[in-house]
């Protein structure tokens, strides 16, 4: 490993290596992180992104393909109702400037999206993209807007601005160790350490500003999760290594409704609330209610229940409770109409379901077994609304750091709406890219001293050896997670998981390594576990200061935060010098009390309607749900099931 040193001088306008070079065609400006760096990398005037993952495993390209899109189905879903219903639906933990940058930025980010090649249904009466006929995933307006080919268009209209944009380079199945950075009382990326593995090379890169969108951290917690392999938590343990603040770590999201078995198919995805219908509820081991008015709850609420529940001896043999949608279907006049919104909403889904639970399953005709899953991070990098790392007014946030998409924190808080995280990629990527670019423009290049201690920590770790192979740790680490710091925590379960993550980090530091260059999985899983282990220990510390139940947090022997009478506030967690953490509270502005009270008050509304209509008789039900489905649909037109159903097949 003879690593070298890529780096680009502005002035010149060509590469300068101080060391033979294998990369020849490598001018980098800016380096980006990311599984899905598409959306972020066409703003730098001249750069390159890194990833250990190819556009082809990315979670972008396996979700459903729902993106947020304010004012899509109603004119009176302004910029401040989309804020307003970001922060309270996420306890007042999201910070007001970003949400409201993630509603003024929508549509212009969805037009950035489109003129990349994505293409939506256009709804013929409003003239713009069609959206889902309900209020999705605990939004208070219409404004999800699905496309045909799911996640698979979003991937290629990224892909496409990759390859078709001036000036961009990429660096494929590339691992980034660790970013570089210098502290002359004003600390500030200067570089990064990357490996490559195709090549079987370390490589030094200069880069006066780094985007951090390496996704999230569902790996920690496999098999339960429904999330691509490479969501290792590398995007919290690089920011946390490099000085940055992390906040809201302990708010990850568990999808609800997972599917439980066979194995092969554990933790991916069933449904969500919010196709869940008007008649879909939860039911305990036994059959008997646990949850009722689904299509209007948010994840964080349907995963606690059944958390509780499995935890109160209700729960499945698997640690499951039952979905029944059966009297969506049972229903003569609207039960079409629930099996297209179904079926065309979620077909990739329920292609799966076919698949794992049967046609009849897929039907509705039978409850369907599910347990929560992890799904998203919350927390991230905390940021400014510029998506630039900042910090605490007595202490200098890292200087040119930059994060976007899952990477970064203060966006949702405690729960996260359905259908926005497309949305954040490209309203934050987008920030994120104009701001490193204006950094790395007025920045000078680093001495090749600075890499110099980390090239050879990684340098040494190849052909070490003990009784421990990293992947072994990893399984360790990832039952204890879900055991301890998955969707039921107490202070027990927290400290015990700290305790057995120092223990990892010793065996982790003397695991075996194998000596090739080329494709060392070994050294992979190696690094993979130290970011797991760093996020791990961000996630328990966060969990640990939160003492009673908020949002996606549950603690078993807490109380309930109440929004009402309680002031909100983020758990900041950031790694010290001396190797130590260091964990804080930031305050966060409340929704004033008779705005949060008339939100509470609508929301409670809604959900005793919904209860109301369920009590109604079977004729007067059925044809008062069939008038909603037709009032955002229309009628159905012939043949609509059977096309319904050969999606669900294709998939």
């Amino acid at each position: 490993f003879n690593p070298c040193i890529i780096d680009y001088d502005p002035i010149i306008s060509n590469c300068q290596y101080n060391k033979k070079c294998y990369y020849p065609y490598c001018s980098l400006h800016n380096i980006v992180l990311s599984y899905f760096l598409s959306n972020l990398a066409n703003f730098f005037s001249h750069s390159g992104t890194s990833s250990s993952s190819s556009s082809s495993k990315e979670d972008t390209k396996i979700s459903e393909g729902i993106i947020t899109l304010r004012g899509s189905a109603e004119d009176a879903d302004t910029r401040q109702v989309l804020s307003d219903n970001l922060r309270v639906a996420g306890a007042d933990l999201p910070d007001p400037e970003i949400t409201d940058a993630f509603a003024a930025d929508s549509r212009d980010a969805y037009d950035w999206i489109r003129r990349q090649g994505l293409r939506p249904d256009i709804d013929e009466e409003r003239g713009g993209p069609q959206t889902v006929p309900v209020a999705f995933g605990g939004h208070t307006h219409r404004r999800s807007v699905v496309h045909r080919n799911s996640g698979v268009a979003f991937s290629h209209a990224h892909w496409n601005a990759v390859v078709q944009g001036a000036g961009i380079d990429y660096l494929e199945d590339a691992w980034v160790l660790d970013l570089v950075t210098v502290d002359d009382g004003d600390p500030c990326v200067v570089g990064a350490v990357v490996y490559d593995a195709g090549r079987g090379e370390l490589l030094a890169i200069r880069a006066p500003s780094v985007v951090i969108a390496s996704g999230g951290l569902g790996t920690m917690y496999f098999p339960k999760t429904d999330t691509m392999r490479g969501n290792t938590g590398d995007s919290y343990a690089l920011a946390l290594r490099a000085g940055a603040d992390l906040v809201d770590m302990e708010q990850v999201q568990f999808l609800p409704f997972c599917i439980t078995y066979p194995p092969s198919y554990e933790g991916l995805i069933a449904s969500e609330p919010g196709v869940a219908g008007y008649l879909g509820v939860l039911r305990d081991a036994e059959g008997k209610l646990l949850l009722d008015g689904l299509m209007l709850r948010t994840r964080a609420e349907c995963a606690a229940a059944m958390v509780r529940a499995v935890n109160e001896g209700r729960g499945t043999e698997r640690g499951g409770c039952y979905l029944d949608l059966t009297a969506n279907v049972a229903a003569p006049r609207s039960g079409p109409y629930f099996e297209v919104f179904l079926n065309t909403t979620l077909s990739k889904v329920m292609g799966t379901v076919r698949q794992a639970m049967g046609r009849k399953a897929t039907k509705c005709q039978e409850w369907w077994e599910v347990r929560p899953s992890a799904h998203y991070c919350m927390g991230g990098v905390r940021v400014g609304p510029d998506a630039a790392a900042k910090t605490d007014e007595d202490r200098a946030a890292v200087r040119g750091l930059f994060s976007a998409g899952q990477a970064m924190g203060g966006v949702f808080g405690a729960n996260r709406l359905g259908s926005t995280a497309l949305s954040e990629n490209a309203v934050f990527g987008i920030r994120a890219g104009h701001g490193a670019a204006a950094v790395a423009k007025a920045s000078k290049p680093a001495d090749d001293a600075v890499f110099t201690p980390l090239l050879d920590g990684y340098r040494g770790l190849f052909g070490q050896g003990s009784a421990d192979a990293p992947a072994c740790l990893v399984r360790e680490l990832q039952e204890a997670c879900w055991e301890h710091i998955g969707p039921a925590r107490t202070r027990s379960g927290l400290e015990t998981m700290l305790t057995k993550i120092a223990e990892l980090r010793r065996r982790c530091s003397e695991a075996t390594v194998s000596c090739e260059g080329v494709w060392n999985q070994s050294f992979i899983d190696r690094v993979e576990l130290a970011s797991m282990l760093d996020t791990a220990e961000a996630v328990a510390r966060a969990a640990l200061t939160r003492e009673d139940s908020l949002g996606a947090h549950v603690r078993l022997d807490g109380g309930q935060t109440s929004l009402l009478w309680s002031r909100p506030w983020s758990a900041v967690v950031r790694r010290d010098a001396a190797d130590g953490w260091g964990v804080g509270k930031a305050p966060r502005k409340g929704t004033p009390f008779l705005q949060l009270l008339a939100y509470l008050y609508r929301d409670r509304k809604r959900k005793v309607a919904l209860r109301l209509l369920r009590s109604l008789p079977l004729r007067w039900r059925d044809a008062v749900i069939e008038g909603r489905y037709r009032a955002t649909m229309g009628p159905l037109k012939s043949g609509d099931e059977k096309v319904a159903e050969a999606q669900v097949a294709e998939a």
